[in-house]
């Protein structure tokens, strides 16, 4: 039996979006300081009393971020971020892969992470004299890294991401959702739209951690599926909960009397099972969530393991 996933690519994005069926498509001191006593000691002993190099930036120096530390934090968060609709762009939100001017062997000749502000407040790279970006760490709240335009690589490419949504979605809310795409993309997010089940019978306990961070699941697209496939897409769903995986059931008021929810599909009840899933009535609920939980996730720091 040929099982067939159907995917509608963001209408923003200018590169091809491919996942799993083979076909592509177009898918940011005043005042004195008294001295201190100097004791007599040892030449080969430090002195304990002996002023000491300190720091009052919020900032994390440039020269301190080490290859190693990106490419752990690029390859973490790699396969939730698709391409941004602009090459370059620079907002707030946005995941950035900048080239950095090197001042020291050590440093890294690339930064990552997401941006927190910049002035001007949106625009291309070439535009931007200055940005805050936030550098993942190890469960760890991120570093903050103050880049200036004589920072950055300007001759070498900048890649700019969005964090992917995937939305199981029957073409009816398809529809609603493709009314607020331009809003999903102005806060960093990118609907990647199927009304396909494929990649779901896919996904096991081995590979679950390259899926989806955030997922949208219309019950209208849940209830369309084939009955002979509802209780394994069931079992699925509940194992990504399992796994900690987002898992939204947008659940408008027209369904109220035509489509039960998903919790009611997957057993889920408030109070009395570990799994309840939050249900958006519309897009601009769904992205408030969204935010919010990605928002969450991120400062909470890099997974460990």
């Amino acid at each position: 039996m040929t099982l067939e996933l159907g995917l509608r690519r963001f209408t923003l994005l200018p590169r091809l979006i491919q996942i799993g069926d083979d076909e592509p498509r177009k898918a940011h001191f005043l005042g004195k300081k008294e001295a201190l006593p100097v004791d007599r000691q040892d030449p080969g002993r430090p002195n304990k009393n002996a002023p000491q190099k300190q720091t009052n930036s919020k900032y994390r120096d440039l020269a301190d971020v080490t290859l190693g530390e990106v490419d752990a934090a690029a390859g973490y968060f790699r396969a939730q971020l698709v391409m941004s609709p602009a090459e370059s762009w620079i907002a707030r939100n946005y995941f950035c892969e900048l080239p950095i001017k090197r001042r020291t062997d050590e440093q890294s000749p690339v930064v990552f992470g997401r941006v927190k502000s910049s002035y001007p407040s949106d625009g291309y790279v070439h535009n931007i004299d200055q940005l805050e970006l936030q550098f993942p760490r190890i469960q760890a709240p991120p570093d903050l890294l103050n880049i200036r335009r004589g920072d950055i690589h300007l001759q070498r490419p900048v890649n700019s991401y969005c964090v992917g949504v995937r939305m199981y979605l029957s073409e009816a809310e398809m529809q609603d959702f493709s009314r607020s795409e331009n809003i999903f993309i102005e806060k960093g997010y990118a609907p990647v739209y199927e009304n396909g089940y494929r990649d779901l019978l896919d996904v096991d306990e081995y590979n679950q951690d390259s899926y989806s961070w955030l997922n949208v699941i219309g019950s209208e697209w849940f209830a369309a599926l084939p009955e002979m496939m509802k209780d394994e897409i069931r079992s699925r769903l509940q194992h990504l909960a399992g796994w900690n995986k987002v898992l939204l059931n947008y659940h408008p008021r027209r369904y109220s009397l035509q489509y039960p929810s998903l919790n009611e599909e997957l057993g889920f009840h408030y109070g009395f099972t570990r799994h309840y899933l939050i249900a958006p009535q519309d897009t601009n609920q769904a992205l408030q969530k969204v935010d919010e939980i990605f928002e969450q996730i991120f400062l909470q720091g890099m997974s460990g393991e």
